[in-house]
C-alpha cells in the first residue's frame, strides 16, 4: 500500500520549489523522463475491469520498463480519519516486450503520457518519493518526441510513502505530511 499526495504547481514557481526540496531532502535530484501506456482490460479478461501501467524510464542508457498496477483508494473508517490517499500498489520490472505480452492477453491501450521533470528519493523512516513533472500527451501513438503539455504551465507534484495497514496514521501521514 502507499499514500499518496498530489498538487498542482505553477511552471514558473517550479524552481524555487526544487531549491526548498533539495534542502529539505539533502539529496539531488533525479532527471525524470517516463513514458506511460496505461492498458485496459478486455471483457475476455474477466468481470472486473482491470487496468495497469507500463512505465519505460527514458533517462537510463538502456530504457527499462515497469509494470504497475495501481488498485482503488482505501474505503472505510480507516480512509475517513487520514487526509491522504491511500491505495493498493504492485510494482514489478519487465522486459522491454512486454507490451506485446499484454496485448497478447487480451489488454488495450487505453492512453499514454510522457512525464518530463525531476525526482526526490529519500529516507524519513520511510522512504518517501516527491516528484515534479509536465504530464505530455502524443498527438501519435509512440511518438515521444512530439509530446505537447496537457496543462500548459502547470506541473504535476506529487509525494508518495509506503503504507502499512496497522501504521497507517504513523508511518505515512506523518512521514508525508511532516517532512
Amino acid at each position: 500500500m502507499e499514500c499518496v499526495v498530489q498538487g498542482i504547481i505553477e511552471t514558473q514557481h517550479v524552481e524555487a520549489l526544487e531549491i526548498l526540496l533539495q534542502g529539505l531532502c539533502g539529496v539531488h535530484r533525479e532527471r525524470l523522463r517516463i513514458h506511460e501506456l496505461c492498458l485496459k482490460s478486455g471483457p475476455n479478461l474477466g468481470v472486473v475491469a482491470s487496468e495497469v501501467q507500463l512505465l519505460c524510464d527514458l533517462e537510463q542508457p538502456e530504457p527499462t520498463w515497469t509494470v504497475r498496477h495501481v488498485g482503488g483508494a482505501m474505503r472505510g473508517s480507516g480512509a475517513e480519519q487520514i487526509s491522504v490517499l491511500v491505495r493498493t500498489m504492485v510494482e514489478s520490472k519487465v522486459s522491454k516486450n512486454a507490451l506485446r505480452l499484454f496485448y497478447a492477453l487480451g489488454y488495450k491501450l487505453d492512453h499514454e503520457l510522457l512525464r518530463v521533470g525531476f525526482a526526490f528519493h529519500f529516507q524519513r523512516g520511510a522512504q518517501i518519493t516527491i516528484t515534479v513533472s509536465s504530464v505530455n500527451k502524443m498527438p501519435k501513438l509512440h511518438a515521444t518526441d512530439e509530446a505537447l503539455p496537457v496543462t500548459p504551465g502547470i506541473q504535476l507534484v506529487e509525494v508518495t510513502a509506503p503504507a502499512s495497514v496497522g501504521k497507517l496514521s504513523r508511518s505515512c501521514c506523518c512521514n508525508v505530511l511532516f517532512l
